[in-house]
C-alpha cells in the first residue's frame, strides 16, 4: 500500500516505494510506452493546474495559511521573501517547496508566489507529471522554451518554461524531475533564480 502523507488540505507529499522511485531514475521509457500509461487525473487533491494551483495550494494564497503544515524542515528567508521545503516524511525523497513574498508595497500581506513540487502523485491535467520525458512534456506543451539551468550533484538540469500557462519542467537527462506553478506571462527564472543563485539564465 502507498504511504501517503496529505500536509496541506490535500497538496501534501505522496512518498514513493523505494522500488517505485528506481524506476522513475534508472529505467529509460519510450516516449510511446510513455504516452500509454499517462494516468489523467481530477482528483483536485492531486491536480497541477498551470498559473493556479498544486493540489488544493494556490497561487496568491495567504502564507499564513502554510502554518498548517508545521513547522518547515528547512526556510530561507531574507527581506520578505522565503522558500519554505517539507520532505516526504517517510523518506525524504520528495519535497514541496513554496515561495512567498509579500503581496504590494504596502507589505501588510504575504502570498504565495511559487508551487514546486517533486511527487509524481502530483499530475496535470493530460497525465504529465515529475518521470514523464521532455518529449512526452512538449506534445503537451508545444510552446516550452529553455529559460535556465544549473547544475546539482547528479548533473545539470534545465528549467523549461510555458512562459504564457504558468507552468515550468525542471529536466535532467531528458526526464523531469520537478513541476513549478507560477504566475502566466511572466518567466519563472525572475523568481526561481532565489531558489538557485548559481542559475544561468536565458
Amino acid at each position: 500500500m502507498k504511504k501517503t502523507i496529505w500536509l496541506f488540505m490535500g497538496i501534501g507529499f505522496i512518498s514513493c516505494s523505494d522500488k517505485k522511485a528506481k524506476t522513475i531514475e534508472t529505467t529509460p521509457v519510450s516516449d510511446t510506452i510513455a504516452e500509454t500509461i499517462l494516468v489523467k487525473t481530477t482528483d483536485k487533491k492531486q491536480l497541477i493546474v498551470p498559473g493556479k494551483s498544486i493540489g488544493l495550494t494556490h497561487l496568491g494564497q495567504n502564507a499564513e495559511t502554510l502554518a498548517a503544515l508545521g513547522r518547515p524542515d528547512f526556510s530561507d528567508a531574507a527581506m520578505g521573501k522565503a522558500w519554505s521545503t517539507w520532505y516526504s516524511k517517510d523518506d525524504k525523497k520528495n519535497e514541496l517547496n513554496i515561495y512567498t513574498t509579500y503581496k504590494n508595497s504596502e507589505m501588510t500581506e504575504k502570498v504565495i508566489r511559487l508551487i514546486r513540487i517533486t511527487s509524481p502523485e502530483f499530475k496535470t491535467e493530460e497525465g504529465i507529471s515529475t518521470g514523464s520525458s521532455i518529449n512526452t512534456i512538449r506534445k503537451s506543451y508545444p510552446k516550452l522554451v529553455l529559460c535556465g539551468k544549473y547544475k546539482d550533484a547528479e548533473g545539470t538540469v534545465e528549467i523549461y518554461d510555458a512562459v504564457d500557462l504558468g507552468i515550468a519542467f525542471e529536466i535532467r537527462k531528458e526526464n523531469c524531475i520537478s513541476i513549478i506553478v507560477h504566475e502566466t506571462s511572466k518567466k519563472v527564472t525572475d523568481e526561481y533564480i532565489t531558489f538557485h543563485p548559481d542559475m544561468e539564465r536565458f
